[in-house]
């Protein structure tokens, strides 16, 4: 898979003023449901890199590979497509602040595993904190077209966006995981900063519980087993890696939280890539007895195929079609809902995982709330996850668990096991 630079044809750009453009609704009931299904015809992820206090820039990476190429001569195919972002204040805002729209085109990457880096700059001025919806849209073909909102967070000088990360070849790094003999160099955007701090935790978090449980959540104190320090030139870090497992906060300043937080999973993340990583989500499928039971095989590979080709009745292609369901799953929202820990052992992770994509999905600047069915209808199930203050990310949101929810979770887990 190559890594470009998009090349943009025509750029197309539009700005409109907030009191020039109606809005009916907040942007807090929209339905963000489409950013958590698996059936979008692409996706993207981005970064955000405040470049001075006027003005942050948002990046893009663009899978080329899943936009339609239209023939434009014997030799010739070309994809078109559209980047346009809305900026609001907050969840609760009805009228953008701005917009924009940019129109690309590519010729160089027809039939090839693809992906292009796109940038643009936002006017988001410092301090302040706002909430930006990036849509992406094939322009070859009308109904392919996907959104995702993204934070940006400029009150503080420290916080992450502050930061940016790039490869040895100089290409933005997006997602917040650095795997193993991954290298990458670290840039701030205050050029006078000489030194970073990087406090290392070494910490093993447990699986999400059941959402009826009424256990109170472990408490943890991030108190780092050891610190560092690497030097800047202008603004830029040597070449860096990070070389156990655990949690890396960077920071520009001591004796504050705030900082550029990364994670080293195990080898192959997001992806399940050996029987170990395949074997641990089985536990919210399985009773304690059971699970130590697979534990206790001396191949753990045996162990997983053991599990499902039993759920399965021992039909070898039945037991496929599981496996390749319940880890897809898996897969999905360790690259969705990745935070101090790893995706699938989140409170969203678990409810995904076991109920599959929600019907409607609603978020507001606390809030999520995920619905399976129809919104109106009193037998639909409704998950609350609130937003957590959390110093390592922006991405932790804890289930607000109830009893109520001890019997459709029975019947999730039974549908999974039968």
């Amino acid at each position: 898979m190559t890594l470009r630079k998009a090349n943009i044809l025509t750029i197309l750009l539009i700005l409109i003023v907030a009191f020039g453009y109606a809005r009916n609704k907040k942007l807090s009931k929209t339905d963000i449901a489409s950013m958590y299904t698996e059936e979008n015809f692409t996706g993207f992820d981005t970064k955000i890199y405040h470049t001075s206090d006027e003005k942050s820039t948002v990046f893009l990476n663009v899978k080329l590979h899943h936009f339609t190429y239209k023939q434009v001569d014997d030799i010739t195919y070309e994809a078109n497509y559209r980047v346009a972002y809305e900026l609001y204040e907050s969840y609760d805002s009805k009228n953008p602040l701005d917009t924009a729209s940019f129109v690309y085109s590519d010729q160089e990457n027809y039939g090839q595993e693809a992906e292009v880096v796109v940038d643009f700059d936002v006017k988001a001025a410092f301090p302040g904190t706002f909430v930006i919806k990036i849509i992406l849209t094939d322009l070859n073909a009308s109904d392919h077209s996907v959104f995702r909102f993204e934070n940006i967070h400029k009150a503080s000088r420290f916080s992450a966006q502050n930061f940016f990360l790039t490869d040895e070849n100089e290409y933005p790094l997006f997602g917040n995981f650095v795997l193993q003999d991954r290298y990458f160099r670290v840039q701030y955007n205050n050029p006078d900063t000489q030194q970073l701090v990087i406090r290392y935790y070494k910490k093993t978090f447990p699986l999400a519980k059941p959402p009826f449980s009424i256990e109170r959540n472990i408490t943890y104190s991030f108190e780092a087993d050891s610190f560092y320090t690497i030097n800047l030139t202008q603004g830029m870090s040597h070449l860096l890696e990070l070389p156990h497992h655990g949690i890396y906060h960077i920071q520009a300043k001591t004796g504050q939280r705030e900082g550029l937080t990364l994670f080293r999973f195990d080898d192959g993340y997001p992806d399940v890539s050996d029987p170990a990583q395949a074997l641990a989500p089985l536990r919210y499928l399985t009773t304690e007895r059971e699970f130590e039971k697979l534990l206790s095989y001396s191949d753990y590979k045996t162990a997983v195929d053991s599990f499902w080709l039993d759920r399965s009745s021992f039909k070898p292609d039945r037991a496929k079609n599981m496996i390749k369901r319940y880890y897809s799953r898996v897969q999905e929202v360790n690259r969705i809902f990745t935070s101090y820990q790893e995706g699938w052992k989140t409170d969203r992770g678990l409810i995904y995982i076991i109920y599959g994509p929600p019907s409607e999905v609603y978020r507001n600047n606390k809030e999520e709330e995920w619905i399976y069915g129809e919104k109106g209808n009193p037998m639909s199930i409704r998950f609350y996850f609130h937003k957590s203050d959390n110093p390592f990310t922006d991405n932790s949101y804890n289930l607000h668990r109830l009893p109520v929810y001890k019997s459709s979770w029975y019947i999730a887990i039974e549908n999974w096991r039968r």
